[in-house]
């Protein structure tokens, strides 16, 4: 046998045990899991499979074995009585490391549920240009300023000339101005890829006498949502489960201030089949704000609430579950369909995708309850934020509706919603405005997991 063949033979060998370990549940097992997970005190961190040789690294935590298993594989469980930091390190054959998990043990936070309707709005950094038109001169003819200047829908205003602009009237004012004087109109604007660029316009006068350069802009986002959960002690809450975006644009608002107010449920239009549903939800401008909106993150909006909100479900706080506290299987979520009245209703949980990274997709889930899907027909826009509820633990909120299965959907973890609302930083902002939409992320195509 020559040494080219036996070099053959041994590559084919050892790519085809490489094929063999990376496909093997002790494998997969071990990647399973996160990087990096938080547990709270006194949960276990299991270790279902005996395959992998398994260490751990902090001193005074120890590996109790729970169950044997058929030959010499045992479950283990990380004892987690102690508050602190550990990590558990997985080894192929019982000598390669292949994966080294850190873990956090925590004393649980208490929370108190949401489920309440809220009216959201937020108004940007600037003006958001949300389409182009002509500008119809006194001569019936039909001028494009904007649309030849390079303006485009997305794009945000920050300034005319050396003014900032806040509102939509005071940049009306400040291109009339500018027209009625003869001068070209100087605005910033930001794009869509994050660059600041310079747009220099001329106003052009239109049939009715003003003066304009042919943008539609909005200066606040409004919306229906829900209350996720709130810390009675700090009046620290989060909503929603997902970021708001800019329109169809999928970039998130360049938040400058904003408030939630009390949402009355009037209606709901239900999901169908390609037809994602909507809650049906009004606020009255400036009247029951119940709280500030202090940022707009990956998992959610958060702020601090003007004062406590009643749950007749969970009239005292319940801990916060990390993302390995959710298992497959009955929860039940919290939301509001008609009137102010939160009710319960009862979910499926049938996938976790655990991992380190915030995100808005954390797991999905199905709804079983026959009296929401006689009403809502599944999942609806205006739930997102619901709050799920797990052996006594909130451990998530609904984010996504599936377009062509609306009875399921997504998840994001209640973890990660707390980890960016208790790394939250700025000041009490308030200020008025009036639904216009409802909050729920949609998602076309099958049931699969959408990156």
């Amino acid at each position: 046998m020559t040494g080219q063949r036996i070099r053959v033979i041994l590559g084919v060998f050892l790519s085809a045990l490489v094929v063999a370990v990376c496909m093997s549940g002790s494998f997969r097992f071990a990647f399973s899991f996160p990087s990096e997970m938080t547990l709270t005190k006194g949960q276990p961190f299991i270790i279902e499979t005996g395959s992998p040789v398994i260490s751990v690294s902090r001193p005074g935590a120890r590996l109790s074995e729970l169950l044997p298993w058929i030959g010499t594989s045992t479950r283990l469980a990380l004892d987690t009585g102690e508050t602190g930091y550990s990590s558990v390190e997985f080894r192929l054959f019982g000598l390669i490391p292949i994966r080294r998990v850190s873990l956090s043990v925590e004393e649980p936070v208490m929370v108190v549920p949401g489920g309440h309707s809220i009216g959201v709005v937020l108004r940007s950094s600037g003006l958001v240009i949300t389409g182009l038109s002509p500008v119809e001169t006194v001569d019936g003819r039909h001028v494009w300023p904007a649309r030849n200047a390079g303006l485009e829908a997305g794009d945000v205003i920050i300034s005319v000339g050396d003014e900032k602009v806040g509102t939509k009237e005071e940049f009306a004012l400040l291109v009339d101005r500018a027209g009625r004087d003869g001068r070209w109109v100087d605005i910033l604007v930001e794009k869509q890829d994050g660059s600041v660029v310079r747009k220099t316009l001329m106003p052009v006068r239109h049939r009715n006498g003003g003066f304009q350069v042919g943008l539609l802009v909005k200066d606040a986002l409004a919306g229906v949502g829900t209350l996720t959960f709130y810390d009675a002690g700090t009046g620290l809450y989060t909503a929603l489960g997902h970021m708001i975006y800019e329109g169809d644009s999928r970039k998130p608002v360049s938040m400058n201030e904003g408030h939630i107010v009390r949402a009355t449920v009037t209606g709901v239009h239900p999901s169908r089949k390609g037809i994602p549903g909507e809650v049906l939800g009004t606020f009255v401008e400036g009247h029951d704000v119940i709280g500030t909106i202090l940022q707009n993150k990956e998992c959610g909006i958060s702020g601090i609430l003007s004062g406590p909100l009643e749950n007749e479900h969970y009239p005292e706080p319940i801990p916060l579950g990390s993302q390995s506290r959710l298992r497959k299987g009955p929860a039940e979520v919290l939301t509001t369909i008609e009137g102010t009245t939160i009710e319960k209703f009862s979910v499926e949980i049938e996938d976790i995708f655990l991992s380190s990274k915030n995100l808005s997709k954390g797991f999905l889930l199905r709804i079983t309850d026959p009296r929401l899907i006689a009403r809502t027909g599944g999942i609806v826009q205006g739930m997102s934020g619901s709050p799920i509820i797990q052996d006594g633990y909130l451990v998530g909120a609904i984010t996504h509706v599936l377009v062509n299965d609306p009875l399921r959907g997504y998840g994001t973890f209640a973890e990660w919603m707390a980890r960016d609302a208790y790394m939250m930083s700025g000041s009490e902002v308030l200020l008025e405005g009036e639904a216009e939409a409802a909050f729920l992320e949609v998602e076309p195509g099958s049931a699969r997991l959408v990156d």
